[in-house]
């Protein structure tokens, strides 16, 4: 099931017919436009146009040529042969039947500019900078100011479900794992359901206990993240309800969940997470806000917290701005000392994680 905030211009494309073997029969050679012959390979005039077919594992990759791409699923096997594109499955349904190989085109929405490095040293610096803009990205057109109203429409339906839900397990890895123990006491706060982290690879050795009451949600910044998605699977096997928290459309782990919230923090080339983070943090946060909305004891501390959300960009800009002060204190006291002691309490406390290792 598709998430209902997602719009995406879609342009459906089958295959040929499938054979009497069950395998994916050759096209039919016609020089009429078939039903089954996507429009978007054709010229006004009806008559098929040149194509030309990129290959790789992620889409940015491809942004510079072409914004039309096509996601393979798992089991699939594209044969690209004269010009023309067939999809084949490795493997047949229980009932011995070909699974239906129909795929639909996707239009991507990113520019080449934001997977360039511009004027910056390198991918993180660049997108440090940008969490600014990020963050304000993660809450446009979901936080209206003036009635302290919180919308995510990719949950709208399941609302109902997610206050019944019995607990709430969040499955990650690396920093999305962190993301989910940073914001683990405020909706704990706020929704009054609890709350356990899990790290993906862990909670598949484990065989954690999932029930068709739970509710887990899985964040990862590419959606592909194969201990998160084996993870997914587990619980989906298991009747529990899923969501997921992504930043790449078209993700599995956006195509696989029930419903979910896309981030919307745009490309992150740069290994060490930075503004996928805070917009990761941000997007649990106004889960965690909607969640509560029926509850009217919470409305004062809900109005804070979208308050503060309203400056945070402006925050944020404030300490970027400082930028050489900071590079001198590093380079001239923290680079001759010998440790370094964080001490911070509460939800101050639980960001140290994710900076230790980049620290290091």
């Amino acid at each position: 099931m598709h998430w209902s905030e997602l719009t995406r211009f879609l342009t459906p494309f089958s295959v040929s017919p499938t054979a009497t073997s069950g395998l994916l029969a050759p096209p039919i050679i016609n020089p009429k436009i078939m039903r089954t012959q996507s429009r978007a390979f054709m010229s006004e005039d009806g008559l098929p146009q040149p194509i030309e077919f990129f290959v790789a594992s992620d889409a940015a990759a491809i942004v510079e040529h072409t914004k039309r791409v096509l996601y393979l699923e798992d089991d699939d096997i594209a044969h690209i042969a004269e010009g023309e594109l067939h999809i084949h499955r490795l493997r047949r349904g229980e009932d011995g039947n070909q699974t239906p190989s129909t795929r639909s085109l996707e239009t991507l929405e990113i520019e080449i500019a934001e997977i360039m490095k511009g004027k910056f040293n390198h991918f993180m610096q660049k997108e440090i900078y940008e969490q600014p803009e990020s963050v304000v990205n993660t809450m446009r057109g979901r936080v209206n100011f003036d009635n302290n109203k919180i919308t995510l429409g990719g949950l709208r339906a399941y609302l109902p479900y997610i206050r019944r839900g019995r607990r709430i397990v969040f499955s990650a890895c690396g920093t999305s794992y962190h993301s989910c123990i940073a914001t683990r006491a405020i909706f704990e706060e706020l929704t009054e359901i609890p709350v356990s982290v899990e790290l993906a690879s862990d909670f598949m050795d484990r065989k954690t206990p999932i029930f068709r009451d739970d509710v887990c949600v899985f964040l990862s910044q590419s959606g592909e993240t194969a201990d998160t998605i084996m993870a997914l699977r587990y619980c989906l096997e298991r009747g529990a309800l899923c969501v997921g928290v992504v930043n790449t459309v078209g993700s599995t782990i956006s195509r696989e969940t029930h419903c979910g919230v896309h981030i919307n923090a745009g490309p992150e080339v740069g290994v060490a997470s930075t503004k996928a983070y805070t917009s990761q943090y941000i997007a649990l946060l106004m889960m965690a806000l909607q969640l509560s909305e029926d509850r009217i004891s919470f409305t004062e501390r809900r109005t804070q917290i979208i308050a503060g959300l309203h400056s945070l960009p402006g925050q944020i800009r404030t300490v970027l701005s400082q930028d050489e002060a900071l590079k001198e204190m590093s380079e001239g006291v923290l680079a001759n000392s010998t440790s370094l002691l964080l001490m911070g309490r509460g939800y101050q406390y639980v960001v140290f994680p994710t900076d230790v290792p980049c620290l290091a």
